[in-house]
């Protein structure tokens, strides 16, 4: 009987670290990391920016695509940090990159028809940087989860290039 006892415990404890194998999350790649934080300073850019806008500028059209912008970077800021507690990793580090920093500075001391123009073209270049971060990761990330996240969020991007872009044309440029 112990003898039985002993090849049961030693199978079930085989069992246990078998499926505690299955389940374990490899630690992420750098590129998982950087696509993570890019993707979440990205919002965070989006959020400030959009705020700026709203509390600045005058023109319904930038007012309406600044709300617009508030809304959806909310909304894939939570998809994100779904996507990474999903994956079983760490929650992106708050803030902006340091070159965004500048973004929002030269926007904040802007006003009037200045500040419509700089926010439009502003949109029109991070969104485009964004893009190629989304189509990157979407094209070669490592985590499933993420991967899908990112091939979803090309979509929006896109749609987010389009209306800057028209929002460039609306307002002029310098």
């Amino acid at each position: 009987m112990t003898g039985l006892r002993s090849k049961g415990l030693a199978l079930a404890t085989t069992a246990v670290a078998a499926l505690t194998a299955a389940n374990a999350v490899a630690p992420e790649s750098r590129a998982t990391r950087e696509y993570v934080n890019a993707a979440a300073q990205s919002d965070a850019f989006e959020r400030l920016e959009a705020t700026t806008a709203l509390a600045l500028s005058k023109s319904g059209a930038v007012r309406a695509f600044a709300t617009r912008m508030l809304s959806e970077h909310e909304d894939s800021t939570q998809k994100l940090a779904k996507a990474v507690s999903l994956a079983g990793l760490e929650p992106p580090q708050p803030g902006i990159s340091g070159d965004q920093s500048a973004f929002l500075a030269a926007l904040q001391s802007a006003r009037g028809d200045a500040f419509d123009r700089l926010y439009a073209r502003h949109q029109a270049l991070v969104h485009r940087a964004a893009l190629a971060t989304q189509e990157g990761y979407a094209a070669e990330g490592d985590v499933p989860t993420l991967k899908g996240l990112a091939t979803d969020t090309v979509t929006m991007v896109r749609n987010h290039i389009t209306g800057a872009d028209q929002l460039v044309a609306s307002v002029g440029s310098d």
